[in-house]
């Protein structure tokens, strides 16, 4: 068309939260809710199965009772399952949106109306940023409240495995200047019964051995010990060699009390054994911060990371499954293409998993546990998007097609 047939035409301005970004956005929500309930009903029936044996064993919950316990306790573990699923389970409920309108011809009627890609992207952008803040208020506030509450009242199979109000057994605790055996009343407050400590000095050797039946923490890193005896030897020329010669001063010392300094963060030992994903928030941020003498640091670290990266998670997977659709399938779903769109959203929720594993047990940093496959996931639907401007003649310039002028 020659430019003078365009003298007077009025430039069109499409709108990024107008009616289209309106209706993909309710289908992107609407298909994702779908799929997640389907996945936790598959997950629901998988958790609570064993555990109908476990409260219809427990007299509190026989008879009528046990039907209603058993809806809310799976009311109670959906916090605890739901938040893994919920970036793949946005991948794959915009593949499906996107994939329905591909059948139904709106998806060529929009790229025929000249609207951008950039624009088209608008609403996958949305829904993930929806849909992850409310799986971060799930994972961070929900998750810990409810398995919290299964540990107060004894409920289901985690509640009984995390029952704080009985002992674990002895601990073996490593200590910056020794080693520690107690067992732990996990309270409030929090108490150490049966309890050994070993000293070492400074080139390793073991200096003082208390024990005391009971523990409690007292201000400034300071522990009263009750009921016990501390055991010291002091090697004042004791060479190189150990020797069975009387060279050895030994005391033993018997006390009712006696309070000794023993560097031991009390917030990491009264939550010992729960996951750092049962953890309050304010908990974990403090615990992510300490200085532990255990693998559970790096635990607590990668969870934060991960928890804070969430969103952006999900804003990457919705990203990317709407960007691989708009390229592969746009015109006509072709199953080959679909299969490998959806093998490449798998292979997204697998790296993830990955990641964090590998955080968690100290192999990577928890920031590139948390952050790497989310902002991979950003850089790929980048491109995915650069890949469909180009084929639209676009190039690097975000704006609709065609764009009409008046001439001067």
């Amino acid at each position: 068309m020659k430019a003078g047939l365009l003298r007077g035409a009025r430039p069109i301005y499409l709108m990024p939260l107008g009616i289209h970004t309106r209706v993909m956005l309710g289908a992107y929500l609407r298909h994702t809710l779908m799929v997640v309930a389907a996945l936790m009903t598959i997950a629901i029936t998988i958790d609570l199965w064993p555990q109908v044996a476990i409260l219809s064993g427990d007299p509190r919950w026989n008879g009528p009772l046990l039907v209603w316990h058993l809806a809310r306790l799976a009311i109670l573990r959906l916090p605890d399952l739901l938040p893994p699923f919920i970036p793949f389970a946005t991948f794959l409920g915009v593949v499906w949106s996107e994939s329905a309108f591909t059948e139904s011809r709106e998806r060529l009627l929009v790229w025929n109306s000249g609207r951008s890609p950039l624009k088209c992207l608008v609403p996958a952008l949305v829904a993930g940023a929806v849909i992850g803040t409310a799986a971060f208020l799930i994972d961070g506030v929900l998750r810990p409240s409810a398995i919290h509450v299964q540990i107060a009242e004894v409920l289901g199979r985690e509640g009984i495995r995390l029952d704080r109000g009985k002992s674990g057994g002895d601990h073996w605790i490593a200590l910056p200047d020794g080693l520690l055996r107690a067992e732990i009343e996990y309270g409030p407050p929090l108490k150490l019964h049966n309890v050994t400590i070993y000293k070492l000095d400074s080139e390793g050797h073991l200096n003082e051995v208390d024990t005391a039946a009971l523990a409690k923490p007292l201000p400034g890193g300071m522990w009263r010990l009750t009921g016990g005896h501390y055991w010291r030897a002091d090697f004042a020329e004791r060479g190189d060699e150990i020797s069975t010669a009387g060279q050895a001063e030994e005391s033993e010392t018997r006390f009712d009390t006696r309070a000794v300094p023993m560097a031991l963060n009390t917030l990491w030992l009264s939550n010992l054994g729960l996951s750092p994903q049962y953890l309050y928030l304010p908990q974990l941020r403090t615990l992510a911060r300490a200085h532990i003498m255990s693998r559970d640091a790096d635990g607590y670290r990668t969870r934060l990371q991960a928890l804070y990266a969430g969103p952006l998670l999900t804003v990457g997977m919705a990203l990317l499954g709407a960007g691989l659709s708009m390229l592969y399938f746009a015109y006509q779903t072709r199953w080959m293409a679909l299969v490998s769109v959806l093998l490449a959203g798998y292979l997204a929720h697998f790296a993830v998993r990955s990641f964090l594993l590998m955080g968690e047990f100290g192999y990577v940093p928890a920031t590139i546990a948390g952050w790497l496959v989310p902002l991979l996931l950003l850089i790929a639907g980048g491109c995915v998007l650069l890949t469909i401007q180009k084929r639209r003649g676009l190039g690097l310039r975000l704006r609709e097609t065609p764009a009409f002028q008046d001439e001067s």
